[in-house]
C-alpha cells in the first residue's frame, strides 16, 4: 500500500501542478493586457474543460489530498526536517484558499453560466480579493515546487537541471502575480456593465463553500480521530527493543518505520528522498530479526537491486519492525550537522559531473630529496606547487589533492567538457614550461634536473565532500576518471612523454594539436587498450576557438577528428608496432 500510494500521489500531483503550471503561465501574459489573456485562455480551456481534463483534474484534486493525508497518517513519529513540515502545512493551507476560488469560477458558471472569461473574474478579484489570491497563487506554487526538488534530487540527471528548473521556479510566479496586476487593473478600467448575482446565485456559492470546507475539515478530523486511535491500541499491545548498533537500544511501540525511529530518538542518519524509497541512503543492515520482517515492496526492491545491495540490507524508511531487532546504519552514522530530528542534510553539491581530471607527478623526487637538505628540499617544493597552482588557476582549473611530489586537479567546474579538455591541455603545457624555468633557476643546486609527468582524462566523476573533526571538511573528486587520469600519469615513463593525454579527452575538444604520438595502453578495469596520445613537443597555449587562427596549432579539423601525429604507427606500452 506504501509503494502505491507514493505512485498514485506522485502521479495526481504531476497532474494539478501541470494545470498550475498554465494557469500561472496564462496569468503571466496578463503583462501584454487582458486580450492576450483571454486568446490563450481559449486554448487551455479546450484540454482542460473537455471530458478527459475535467476527470484529471478534479479526479487529481480528490485523489492528491486523501493520498497525502493517508501518508501523514501512517506516520508514527512528527519529528522530521523542517522542509516536510512546510510541505505539510502548505498542503493543509492550499484547500482553504482553493475552494473559494473553485466554487466562485468553475461550479459557479457551470451551474448559473456565470461568466468566467478573464476580464469578468479579474473584476470579482481585483482589487478586494487580490491578497487573497496571489497567496493562494504562491501557496500551491511553493508546495508543487518542494514535492519535485525532492522527488528528484536523488537522481543524477537533475543535477544538470536544477539550476534551469530553480530559474523557473522563481520566474513563473512572479510573472503571473505582475500579469494578476497588470490585467487587473486593465479590467477595472474597463467600461462594462456591474454584474449583478441573484439571491440564489448568493445562497448557492455560499452553501457549497460551507459543504466543501466542512468535507475537508471532517477529511483532517477523521485522520487524527485515526493517529489517536492507533497510537492507544499499539500502547495497549507493548513495546519493542530496537538496537542500533553504536547507539544503544532503543524500546518503542510497534509501528513506525525505522527511519522515524531514528528521528525521534535524534539518531543521525541519511534520508535524502525524505522516505519515499527513491533514494538508498537511509539503508541499514539488519543483524537480527530479518525473518520477522516482511519481504521488500516493489520501489525498494528495485532500488536494493539498483544499487546491489547484500543480504539483509533494507531501506529503514519502509520497514516498520513489530518484533525485537538490531540494525546498522551503513551510510552517515556519525556526521556533523544533524538537525533536531537527527536528519542529516544533504548536500546538494555532492553528484556526477563531467569533469576533466590532471594527475601529475614529479619523477625520480625519492631520489632528489635523498640528496637536498630538508630546507632546501621544502623551498624547492614550494616553489612548485606556486608555479603548478598559477599554471592550473589561469585555465579555470582547481587543485582538488596534493600528495608529496604529485598533485590532482579538475577542469569543468564551470564550463563544457570541451573546454574543460583543451583547459586542460593548455595548463599541461603551462606547468612543463614552468619545471622547464625552476631547472634553468636552480641548475647551479639540483643535482638532477626535474621532470614532470602529467596525465589527462575526461569523463563522469563524482564529486562531493568528506568531513569529520580531525581534518575538517575538503571537496573530493573521486570515480573512474581519477584512476585513469592517475594510470596516465604513471604511463608517462613508459612512454618517454611528459604530457599523456586519453583519445576521448582530445575527441572532446574538438582540437589539433601537434607532434603527437598515437599509443595503446592497458587501464586497469577496462577489457580493451585505451587510445591515448603522447605529446612529443609541449603544447602553445590554449587553442583558440574555430576560425581562429594559431601560429602554433595545425587547422582546424571537424569536431571529433583526431589529433595530427607524427607519421609512426600506435604502439602498445611495450614499444611493439599495433595496428
Amino acid at each position: 500500500m506504501s509503494s502505491l500510494s507514493r505512485d498514485v500521489r506522485f502521479a495526481s500531483g504531476c497532474i494539478l501542478m501541470v494545470f498550475a503550471t498554465t494557469h500561472f503561465l496564462n496569468h503571466a501574459l496578463g503583462i501584454f493586457g487582458v486580450a492576450t489573456m483571454e486568446a490563450v485562455q481559449d486554448w487551455r480551456y479546450w484540454f482542460w474543460h473537455s471530458w478527459i481534463g475535467t476527470v484529471l483534474l478534479y479526479g487529481a484534486l480528490v485523489v492528491h489530498p486523501v493520498f497525502a493525508l493517508l501518508r501523514v497518517a501512517q506516520r508514527r513519529t512528527f519529528r522530521m526536517p523542517a522542509r516536510e513540515v512546510i510541505q505539510i502545512v502548505l498542503g493543509v493551507a492550499i484547500p482553504i484558499f482553493l475552494i473559494d476560488h473553485i466554487v466562485g469560477t468553475r461550479v459557479q458558471g457551470s451551474l448559473f453560466g456565470q461568466d468566467e472569461s478573464y476580464h469578468a473574474v479579474l473584476r470579482r478579484l481585483w482589487p478586494g480579493l487580490a491578497l487573497s489570491q496571489s497567496l493562494l497563487l504562491l501557496l500551491v506554487w511553493t508546495h508543487g515546487v518542494i514535492g519535485l526538488h525532492f522527488t528528484f534530487r536523488a537522481r543524477d540527471a537533475y543535477a544538470r537541471w536544477r539550476d534551469p528548473f530553480l530559474l523557473v521556479a522563481i520566474l513563473v510566479p512572479l510573472l503571473a502575480i505582475i500579469g494578476f496586476s497588470v490585467a487587473g487593473r486593465e479590467a477595472q478600467m474597463m467600461a462594462l456593465p456591474p454584474e449583478l448575482y441573484t439571491a440564489r446565485q448568493v445562497d448557492a456559492f455560499n452553501l457549497h463553500v460551507t459543504w466543501a470546507k466542512r468535507g475537508f475539515f471532517g477529511l483532517i478530523g477523521g485522520f487524527a480521530g485515526f493517529v489517536v486511535l492507533r497510537e492507544l491500541r499499539a500502547r495497549a499491545l507493548g513495546a519493542i527493543a530496537v538496537r542500533f548498533v553504536g547507539h544503544g537500544v532503543r524500546r518503542v511501540i510497534p509501528g513506525p518505520t525505522l527511519l522515524e525511529i531514528f528521528r525521534r530518538f535524534g539518531i543521525p542518519h541519511a534520508a535524502l528522498c525524505g522516505g519515499r524509497a527513491r533514494c538508498a541512503t537511509c539503508r541499514v543492515l539488519v543483524l537480527d530479526g530479518a525473518d520477522d520482517l516482511p519481504p521488500p515492496g516493489p520501489n525498494e526492491a528495485r532500488l536494493l537491486r539498483r544499487i546491489s545491495a547484500g543480504d539483509h540490507v533494507r531501506l529503514a524508511c519502509q520497514i516498520r519492525p513489530k518484533r525485537d531487532l538490531q540494525v546498522q546504519i551503513l551510510l552517515a552514522a556519525k556526521q556533523r550537522g544533524a538537525g533536531p530530528s537527527g536528519a542529516l542534510d544533504s548536500d546538494d553539491r555532492i553528484g556526477k559531473k563531467g569533469l576533466t581530471v590532471m594527475v601529475a607527478d614529479l619523477r625520480a623526487f625519492t631520489a632528489l630529496s635523498e640528496r637536498q637538505l630538508p630546507h632546501e628540499l621544502m623551498s624547492l617544493l614550494n616553489r612548485f606547487y606556486d608555479e603548478m597552482s598559477q599554471a592550473i588557476a589561469a585555465h579555470g582549473g582547481r587543485i582538488e589533492a596534493i600528495y608529496g611530489d604529485g598533485l590532482m586537479a579538475v577542469f569543468g567546474l564551470e564550463t563544457t567538457p570541451a573546454r574543460a579538455g583543451a583547459a586542460a591541455i593548455a595548463a599541461a603545457g603551462d606547468m612543463v614550461r614552468a619545471v622547464e624555468a625552476l631547472n634553468r633557476e636552480y641548475a647551479n643546486a639540483l643535482p638532477l634536473p626535474l621532470r614532470i609527468g602529467i596525465g589527462i582524462h575526461g569523463g563522469q566523476t563524482i564529486v562531493g565532500a568528506v568531513e569529520n573533526e580531525s581534518m575538517g571538511r575538503r571537496e573530493i573528486t573521486v570515480g573512474e576518471t581519477v584512476m585513469i587520469a592517475s594510470q596516465l600519469e604513471a604511463a608517462t615513463r613508459r612512454l618517454l612523454s611528459d604530457i599523456v593525454v586519453s583519445a576521448e579527452t582530445v575527441s572532446a575538444t574538438g582540437r589539433s594539436y601537434r607532434d603527437t604520438v598515437p599509443h595503446k595502453i592497458a587501464v586497469k578495469g577496462r577489457d580493451k587498450p585505451m587510445q591515448v596520445y603522447g605529446f612529443g613537443s609541449t603544447p602553445a597555449g590554449e587553442p583558440k576557438p574555430d576560425g581562429e587562427s594559431d601560429s602554433k596549432a595545425t587547422p582546424q579539423k571537424a569536431e571529433g577528428a583526431p589529433p595530427v601525429a607524427k607519421e609512426k604507427a600506435p604502439t602498445t606500452t611495450d614499444g611493439s608496432s599495433s595496428s
